[in-house]
């Protein structure tokens, strides 16, 4: 439950740009706005992060500290959603049919999708690493 919920928040913050990304790939327009993609992906991660260490730190409340799996698909959850939001464009933006024109937009929209959940549950994982590590720091043993 923990590990889905991580990721709507980090969908949240680049499912606009998705549409955008996916118009200028799949419908062949041009996609100027550059760095405003940069900006979108360094939300994406800082989001990502934020949510992975909010997640894990109930997680090390409710006193489980197998933290490590669950920060990364935490953050790789994200991902769950954005083949979500492939498969609603898929059927109600694009005109595509077929067989191969079918099997080509979802395995290239899985591809991106399993390194897009890699790529964030890096993140997550890495942030909620350096995180556990800098609370377990502090804690004093008398």
């Amino acid at each position: 439950m923990i590990v889905l919920l991580g990721g709507v928040l980090p969908f949240g913050s680049i499912f606009i740009e998705m549409y955008f990304i996916f118009t200028s790939f799949w419908a062949y327009k041009i996609y100027y706005v550059y760095g405003f993609m940069l900006l979108v992906f360094l939300i994406l991660m800082v989001v990502t992060v934020c949510v992975t260490i909010v997640a894990i730190y109930f997680l090390l409340n409710s006193e489980d500290y197998r933290w490590q799996w669950t920060s990364f698909w935490a953050g790789a959850s994200c991902s769950f959603y954005v083949y979500l939001y492939c498969i609603y464009y898929f059927f109600f933006k694009t005109k595509m049919f077929g067989f191969f024109q079918t099997a080509f937009y979802f395995s290239y929209m899985g591809i991106f999708c399993v390194c897009l959940g890699i790529l964030c549950g890096t993140f997550g994982y890495v942030g909620t690493s350096y995180f556990v590590r800098k609370i377990y720091s502090t804690v004093k043993i008398d």
